[in-house]
């Protein structure tokens, strides 16, 4: 460490490498390392509906591991990472405790509306700062809303209306500079 000191060209690169660790464990996420993140977080799930049956979660299984691109509800970029979780309105109840908010990180879009969704809405939320679309909103979430919304610098939609959230509205929402839309109405 005294030769790094003593060398700032070195020192430099030093601290460039480790500044990019975290971009490079993201981006070298496997999509099966996402599907298998995806399918325990499916393990909680339950789905009551005579319109939704719960074999609507049939694709997300361990024996279609390879194809995480053409499961319900899921979209891909060009290189197979997960860019967009859609489960509105299947009438599926769980929660977002078990969902890995670190394995996803190309996720742009991710829309629970109209589910049985309880509990918090994790801090961990804050890792998706890709995110263009959060909504959350006509499910039963509680607590209140984590002031790590706003590490979302990306968000143009979001949507938590219609929940159990209590409690005082963050004034990190103010930092969503790009939002368009926003909704946190019918909540405590």
């Amino acid at each position: 460490m005294t030769f790094l000191h003593n060398n700032p060209l070195f020192f430099l690169l030093y601290v460039l490498l480790l500044s990019s660790l975290p971009l490079i464990n993201s981006t070298s996420i496997s999509p099966q390392t996402q599907a298998e993140s995806l399918i325990k977080w499916k393990d909680g799930f339950s789905s009551y509906s005579v319109v939704s049956p719960p074999s609507i979660l049939n694709s997300w299984s361990h024996a279609n591991l390879n194809h995480l691109c053409n499961w319900t509800a899921v979209a891909c970029t060009k290189i197979g990472k997960i860019s967009k979780i859609d489960r509105s309105n299947m009438e599926i109840s769980g929660t977002l405790t078990f969902f890995n908010f670190y394995l996803p990180p190309n996720l742009i879009h991710f829309n629970l509306n109209g589910n049985n969704f309880r509990g918090p809405i994790p801090s961990a939320i804050g890792n998706l700062s890709g995110l263009t679309t959060l909504d959350l909103g006509n499910n039963f979430l509680d607590q209140q809303i984590p002031s790590e919304i706003d590490q979302l610098t990306e968000l143009e939609y979001l949507n938590f209306r219609n929940n159990n959230l209590f409690g005082i509205i963050p004034y990190q929402l103010s930092n969503l500079q790009k939002a368009w839309y926003m909704d946190i109405g019918l909540n405590s």
